[in-house]
């Protein structure tokens, strides 16, 4: 099973090349910026925003707005690629069905589950790992051999809230793109978007916002209740989403 899973993560990989096309992209600009630095007009001498400083053991490392600034890129690396993560999750189902390749799949000795888990697997596994791998990079452009004291103190902070971040918002986020893929009939991202908005509303009229909040608002913006109920519901969500796509994948002929 182990095998065919791996196979059917390099088909993902190989079918939507924007997986490997915007890191490409965002390390092309680091390296952009780093010839600017050292040949065109760059300067390292502007402002960044106060919620991305960073403590004095970076400060002390390197200059301090060059960290600050690489610290912000960092995090413009991780965004950039959730949102991969998102378009590619909402549109991994609904394409095979576009394109009548989910019936040579699905005559193939694989389960429904296991094509669904490849895809989970890619979204929440496999870019979180390109995030850590292209911040990684983008730190070794920036700043030549230091960018290991960087990274090492830098990963230090960012990985846990990478986790919780994964855990407590991407986790039920992603299955719901998945489900929204498999079900809609002709736009899954409008299905995605607007469900959740016309809960948002029904829920501010009738219960005063406490399921959209629980569900949607706090794990998409300003997200900070990492405790074991959030999570439990998310992943009990999580776990229905999946179920469903799985279950409607399976009765398509």
């Amino acid at each position: 099973m182990i095998n065919k899973l791996i196979a059917l993560v390099k088909r993902e990989v190989l079918e939507h090349k924007n997986l490997w096309r915007v890191p490409i992209i965002l390390i092309g600009i680091a390296v952009l910026l780093r010839v600017s630095m050292a040949f065109g007009n760059l300067a390292i001498e502007f402002d960044v925003p106060s919620e991305f400083e960073i403590d004095s053991k970076v400060d002390s490392i390197v200059n301090g707005v060059v960290a600050r600034a690489l610290n912000f890129m960092n995090i413009i690396v991780m965004v950039a690629l959730f949102v991969v993560a998102i378009f590619y999750s909402l549109s991994c189902l609904y394409n095979e069905r576009q394109d009548q390749s989910v019936l040579f799949w699905r005559s193939l000795p694989v389960s429904d589950g296991l094509t669904v888990a490849s895809k989970l697997v890619v979204a929440l596994v496999l870019i979180p790992l390109l995030i850590v791998a292209c911040q990684a990079a983008v730190s070794f452009i920036l700043l030549d051999v230091t960018a290991f004291q960087y990274l090492s103190n830098y990963y230090g902070h960012s990985l846990s809230g990478l986790a919780k971040i994964l855990l407590w918002s991407m986790v039920p986020t992603i299955a719901w793109c998945v489900l929204c893929s498999e079900i809609a009939e002709k736009n899954p991202f409008l299905l995605a978007f607007i469900a959740p908005i016309l809960l948002v509303l029904v829920d501010k009229l009738f219960l005063n916002g406490v399921v959209s909040e629980t569900l949607i608002i706090n794990r998409l913006a300003g997200f900070d209740d990492y405790t074991v109920m959030p999570l439990v519901w998310g992943g009990l969500f999580s776990a229905a989403c999946i179920a469903l796509a799985i279950t409607k994948r399976s009765q398509r002929i």
